[in-house]
């Protein structure tokens, strides 16, 4: 049993609830309201439809779901970590914005100028170091609560769906990413859209352009959920392959900024030259624990990824079969040195290297 909420943290949640309430309504509006939208940064990447599909099934839950982030005495998914209800005003404010950005900006309307403006003043207003750390968790935890698949947690119905949870996830975990480096690969790839960052080297050089950004995209655009994955302490599913510990997800979030580096590549002049050295994550030549956990996570990922249906049936495969071959064989050279993997003829992914040798220390 939790510690019973003190009045004055329910007096933050109902106070939260009370100020926001005229936003979500408008919100509420707008999101039923057709008309030209401008949409910006991750969900730019997403359909009308699944923006629309997020959007609504977010504002039409807002409530609930400030409540389950900030619950102090949950009875379910008790791995995922909560925000104490004293915290309820930042919370609401992330979910207002996660639920403007996936409506857009609906042009000539004078009730989404003046919400954009309002929201706007309100998170500068409040921006602070708190705010941003309330950020972070609060896209950690919708990360790992978010179902959009029926595999997912057994016996509860998705969400939402496949694509619409998509593209919530990227605009929560845009929102809420501390990390620089993953702040830097999300905007190379929303800048890049349609055009090839085709200086690479290494393996990532041997693979064509489609098919290194989609792994890249897939990888950036999920890293939380890959991350949180590969460090799961309860897996519902896959529960044969060997996860990490909690204690090293640090270590293996370097790992995925190191491969998703490497698979995007960059253009061809000086200073996204210099960005791409900045991003880089290099290992110690006697980081003995690093080389453990970097090879513990690429062995995971080539028995995790799906590139083709009967590879795991009822699960839809994670990318392209071209795009898996480049991911997993990056992973493998950011681990070990080398890419040991090769596809066979029917498309399932090949044998996880025999034993880690040590891993890169630099680009190849």
């Amino acid at each position: 049993m939790g510690v019973p909420p003190s009045p004055s943290s329910e007096d933050a949640l109902s106070s939260t609830m009370h100020e926001h309430a005229v936003k979500w309504r408008t919100l509420e509006q707008l999101v039923q309201q057709p008309g030209e939208t401008l949409v910006e940064f991750s969900a730019a990447g997403f359909s009308a439809d699944s923006r629309a599909e997020a959007a609504a099934k977010l504002i039409s839950n807002h409530i609930a779901l400030l409540k389950d982030i900030t619950n102090p005495s949950p009875t379910s998914q008790l791995e995922l970590v909560r925000l104490p209800r004293s915290q309820a005003k930042y919370v609401d404010m992330f979910l207002l914005e996660a639920a403007r950005r996936l409506v857009g900006r609906r042009l000539n309307t004078l009730e989404a100028s003046m919400l954009d403006r309002f929201l706007a003043l309100d998170i500068e207003q409040a921006h602070n170091e708190q705010m941003g750390e309330v950020w972070a968790l609060a896209a950690n935890y919708l990360g790992g609560r978010l179902q959009d698949d029926t595999e997912q947690f057994k016996g509860r119905q998705p969400d939402m769906s496949k694509e619409a949870g998509r593209a919530f996830l990227a605009v929560c975990n845009e929102l809420g990413e501390p990390n620089p480096k993953w702040r830097a690969l999300r905007g190379l790839i929303d800048s890049t859209s349609g055009q090839h960052l085709t200086q690479t080297k290494g393996i990532a050089a041997q693979h064509p352009d489609e098919a290194r950004e989609e792994a890249a995209r897939k990888l950036i655009l999920n890293h939380r959920r890959v991350l949180q994955d590969i460090t799961n302490p309860k897996p519902e599913t896959q529960t044969n392959l060997q996860r990490l510990p909690v204690t090293q997800r640090p270590l293996v979030d370097r790992f995925l900024i190191e491969m998703s580096r490497r698979l995007l590549g960059y253009r061809e002049d000086v200073e996204a030259e210099a960005l791409h050295h900045i991003l880089e994550e290099k290992l110690a030549r006697d980081d003995k624990e690093g080389r453990e956990v970097w090879g513990a996570a690429a062995t995971y990922l080539l028995g995790r990824v799906q590139s083709v249906p009967d590879q795991e049936p009822g699960r839809k495969p994670d990318m392209s079969l071209a795009a898996a071959i480049a991911f997993v064989q990056e992973a493998e050279e950011v681990a070990f040195g080398e890419a040991k993997f090769l596809p066979v003829l029917d498309g399932v992914p090949g044998p996880a290297p025999v034993a880690p040798s040590s891993p890169t220390h630099s680009d190849q």
